[in-house]
């Protein structure tokens, strides 16, 4: 099943205005959102953050074409490998047709009905992002609607977040840089130490959220 990796200026203003200043998980504004603020105030209209998303990318000398081949060719190599893994642990395929749109908020939502999930190109570790993304994918297709309705809709937020652990455990050999996966602090009390320990707590703007 191949993600494909791709570049949207619609979808990327759209990620910044509606994921940009708060989500799910967090309160605080992305770094990206505070210098749209900073330069366009509040309310800015979809033609002032596609300019300001022009003019951020110019600044800092991010060739957008670039690094959808970059990502594009780094998931690639590990991509059969890890789908093979989560479809034996899940007991489920993913559909086809699923998107990586790269984005320049530092926030990366995803969204299963319409299949994407974002990439920061400030992000070193792109496969990271995907894997976990895409483990939501099959949390989701493995056993989200049963536990979403059992469990509501915040329990099944902690769940879904919850087992991504088990990447740490299950495709550590494919992560770029070993274990790292995302704990969050308001999943930490469910999660046994001995799971936690060498896992590196990302901050909450960089949190990955649910959109269902």
């Amino acid at each position: 099943m191949k993600v494909n990796f791709t570049y949207d200026k619609s979808k990327d203003v759209w990620c910044l205005l509606n994921k940009g200043r708060s989500s799910n998980n967090s309160s605080k504004p992305t770094k990206q959102y505070e210098l749209l603020f900073e330069r366009c105030g509040e309310n800015s209209s979809e033609a002032e953050v596609a300019s300001f998303i022009d003019t951020y990318i110019a600044e800092n000398k991010i060739n957008v074409d670039e690094y959808v081949n970059e990502f594009q060719s780094d998931w690639d190599k590990i991509s059969a490998d890890f789908h093979g893994r989560a479809q034996d642990i899940f007991n489920t395929e993913l559909p086809k047709g699923i998107t990586a749109f790269l984005t320049i908020n530092s926030r990366c939502p995803y969204n299963i009905e319409e299949k994407f999930f974002f990439v920061s190109m400030q992000e070193t570790q792109p496969r990271r992002v995907a894997m976990h993304e895409l483990w939501h994918f099959y949390t989701w297709y493995g056993l989200g609607a049963e536990q979403k309705e059992q469990l509501g809709k915040e329990k099944y937020n902690k769940l879904k977040e919850s087992l991504t652990v088990l990447l740490n455990v299950e495709c550590s050999d494919i992560y770029s840089e070993g274990i790292f996966d995302t704990v969050t602090e308001w999943i930490a009390d469910t999660t046994p130490d001995r799971v936690v320990k060498g896992v590196l707590v990302i901050e909450p703007e960089e949190i990955h959220e649910i959109s269902l």
